[in-house]
């Protein structure tokens, strides 16, 4: 079974922060001031936000680049079997500390400049994003649960209980016994 739940969510966060980019670069006058408002943030005239274009190349960059990421693990999720553990999950992370990276200083950048109503907003967001990535943790996490032990498991398990039995054995010819149970 395929990471139905991961794909969607890392497509769905890269189509957002992709969108942003777009709004942020080919916005009107103030790129920056339109993606965010359609974060639901609104800015009073006059702010830094929307007096130059330094701030719609930057955010359109950071966004870019996290929505970049997100596509990145969209695809290694899409295209790994569920019981890979390594590129597909350090991947993930990688995108959604990017992203959580990238609106923690969204954050501290309007609290600095004492823009009123962004708290809530960047926090709604931040949660989302956590959500997110502990429902693609819990489904990894799922799938590796259910999935059938595959032969080389198998052959571990037999090694390991072969090896354990034989340390009985020798455990109790040391001691002087007969019977590895004990009873004689």
């Amino acid at each position: 079974m395929r990471h139905l739940l991961g794909s969607f969510l890392t497509f769905h966060w890269a189509a957002a922060f992709a969108l942003l980019a777009m709004v942020c670069v080919f916005g009107s006058a103030g790129g920056a001031s339109n993606a965010l408002d359609i974060l639901g943030i609104s800015l009073p005239d006059g702010n830094a936000f929307t007096v130059g274009s330094s701030s719609s190349v930057f955010l359109s960059v950071t966004f870019a680049l996290v929505a970049a990421l997100f596509l990145w693990a969209f695809l290694t999720l899409f295209l790994c079997e569920p019981s890979d553990q390594g590129d597909p999950d350090e991947v993930t992370r990688v995108a959604f500390a990017a992203a959580a990276g990238v609106l923690s200083l969204m954050l501290v950048l309007g609290v600095m400049r004492a823009d009123a109503g962004i708290f809530p907003v960047i926090a709604a967001v931040l949660a989302a994003i956590t959500t997110s990535y502990l429902a693609i943790q819990a489904e990894r996490w799922a799938a590796l649960l259910t999935a059938s032990p595959e032969e080389e498991d198998a052959q571990e398990v037999a090694r390991s209980m072969a090896m354990g039995a034989a340390h009985g054995a020798m455990l109790s010819r040391i001691s002087g016994r007969s019977d590895p149970r004990g009873n004689a």
